[in-house]
């Protein structure tokens, strides 16, 4: 009977102890989702840092002045890569600012480009020049360690 009573008095402990532990997991959780967005975001951005293609632009009203860059050669053919992506689409890569929770627990976020890029352009430079899926790929390690950390951690209290 005593070994009961020692039970059921730690009950109101374990159900405190398992709410706190929750609570730490939820915001491991959320910190590591941040955590694996950025490093996608910044793995897809340095793919998209490559050589220029041409190294001179002339003077327009869209884009401005004159460009000269003095590269040797000064043209790269189509087959050497996109060059460098930059402007809106460079911008536009990002990760879901306010992650949502789900239904059944945790959270909903992801990477991609936004920021007023319009969709065909994206669709077209992808399929060209893949940026996104490489990007991805090559953060994936980096992320497996960001979610181990967090976890293990937020387990350990």
């Amino acid at each position: 009977m005593g070994e009961l009573g020692a039970v059921v008095r730690g009950t109101k402990e374990c159900e405190a102890a398992l709410t706190a532990m929750t609570a730490r997991v939820n915001v491991a959780t959320l910190k590591a989702l941040k955590a694996s967005q950025n490093a996608a975001k910044a793995s897809i951005r340095s793919g998209m840092r490559g050589r220029p293609r041409w190294d001179h632009r002339g003077k327009s009203a869209r884009t401005g002045g004159t460009v000269q860059l003095n590269l040797s050669p000064h043209h790269v053919s189509k087959g050497g890569g996109p060059g460098r992506l930059t402007g809106s689409l460079y911008k536009g890569v990002g990760g879901v600012r306010r992650p949502k929770p789900m239904p059944g627990g945790g959270y909903q976020g992801g990477v991609g480009v936004g920021g007023g890029v319009r969709n065909l352009y994206k669709k077209r430079q992808e399929g060209s020049f893949p940026y996104v899926k490489p990007g991805v790929k090559k953060a994936e390690p980096k992320m497996a360690a960001v979610w181990e950390t967090a976890w293990a951690a937020a387990m350990r209290g």
